[in-house]
């Protein structure tokens, strides 16, 4: 046949076979992965792909921040392409369908079309993005953002771990440092399946997600500073204990979250000093991560943690000061992208629920170059960053259905 028949199905059991294998690399004795950025797991999960993308047909790139890119060519060469994909890099405690599902749902969608010998009138991309998590080598999203979007690449190249390794030689040192000329360079279109990482599909009974947005994201740093004391011998009266001050910040934090609708505010990391059992702790620094559906709910947000640092630092008589460190605004995604993946979601029969994403997603940033849109399938339990993520097998399926009909609709 010319053109690929939106009816075509994708082969769920091959799907999962992938997800399986791939959830092999770096796997974790729990059951989960844990495959850092520009890590020996991370590139041995990207030789694998290569493997499978050339196994495929495809003809694979690389660029210099280290995505990949897959080509199935179309019947019209200088068509812009359709692009699918997603990230293999995890947290290090992950799961197995956080990021790779996009990429494998993505790359059985080509291993589809060849079995049916169809064609689309645009090629068809893959792509794998380097350094999503922004785990190992912060901020989240780096390499997208650096080929879409405000991030800039010599501070990607010069950003380093904790172990003071920087991204661009460890870029080098597994062997993935491409050609600029290689980049994503805008598209038709650009599609991404996702797990939604939170409860709202399985609670609602609903099978896909149309993500109609990324939500606002502000990543910030508090800073309390108070007294070191001896722990014995000095009153409770007497003492400017940062860690308390802290503490009360912490819970005003998750405060915000329930004063607001739709605001999420959560403290993830906590580091004090000195850090001993008999010293009463003189500094100490949190992150602060804030979300939000509108650019004016997330200023809000970000107000209210000001207010709150300057209330303790009064009250207990330390220096508390909060600094956003890194803002990724709320997106909304195209909408002709986004009905044409409801409308795949209709033809095939499955239920089907708009909502926003709440996560950061590499979409986010391909969004400002190209019209863009997500595909959501349920999370068990809501898990995600978690060794026991689970999204079931015929939801993956589902999800990769949607992907087909919609990529095919688009390329024609």
């Amino acid at each position: 046949m010319l053109y690929a028949s939106a009816s075509r199905d994708i082969n769920g059991e091959r799907l999962w076979a992938a997800l399986e294998a791939m959830a092999e690399v770096g796997a974790t004795p729990s059951g989960g992965v844990r495959r850092l950025a520009l890590s020996d797991e991370d590139r041995a999960a990207r030789d694998l792909l290569v493997r499978w993308l050339e196994g495929a047909g495809c003809a694979v790139r690389v660029d210099d921040l280290g995505n990949i890119y897959g080509r199935r060519a179309g019947t019209a060469a200088d068509a812009s392409p359709v692009v699918m994909g997603s990230h293999l890099d995890t947290v290090p405690t992950g799961g197995r369908f956080d990021g790779a599902l996009g990429v494998l749902a993505a790359l059985e969608v080509v291993r589809a079309l060849n079995d049916a010998d169809a064609a689309t009138r645009r090629p068809l991309d893959v792509v794998c993005w380097t350094n999503e998590e922004g785990v190992r080598f912060a901020p989240a999203m780096m390499a997208s953002g650096v080929v879409c979007g405000p991030l800039a690449q010599d501070d990607v190249y010069a950003t380093a771990d904790a172990d003071g390794r920087t991204f661009q030689a460890e870029l080098r040192r597994i062997g993935y440092a491409g050609s600029p000329s290689h980049r994503f360079a805008g598209a038709a279109a650009y599609l991404e399946l996702h797990i939604e990482q939170g409860p709202v599909l399985e609670r609602a009974g609903v099978q896909i997600g149309v993500v109609e947005g990324v939500e606002g994201i502000s990543w910030g740093r508090v800073e309390i500073v108070g007294r070191a004391a001896h722990a014995g011998p000095t009153p409770i009266g007497d003492r400017r204990d940062a860690l308390v001050a802290a503490s009360r910040i912490v819970l005003a934090v998750r405060g915000l979250a329930e004063a607001a609708p739709g605001v999420r505010a959560t403290v993830g990391r906590v580091d004090v000093a000195p850090n001993a059992i008999n010293v009463v702790p003189g500094s100490v620094r949190l992150t602060a991560d804030l979300r939000a559906p509108t650019t004016e709910s997330l200023e809000r947000a970000l107000a209210a943690l000001q207010a709150v640092c300057g209330k303790v630092a009064r009250e207990d008589e330390v220096q508390a000061r909060a600094t956003e460190v890194w803002r990724s605004p709320p997106t909304p995604f195209a909408a002709e992208v986004v009905d044409a993946v409801a409308l795949a979601a209709e033809r095939r029969g499955y239920s089907a629920l708009r909502l926003w994403a709440g996560a950061g997603h590499d979409a986010k940033y391909v969004a400002e170059r190209a019209p863009a849109a997500m595909i959501f399938v349920p999370s068990a339990g809501g898990l995600s960053h978690n060794e026991e993520e689970w999204t079931a097998p015929d939801d993956c399926a589902r999800g990769a259905t949607v992907l087909l009909d919609a990529a095919v609709a688009l390329a024609r």
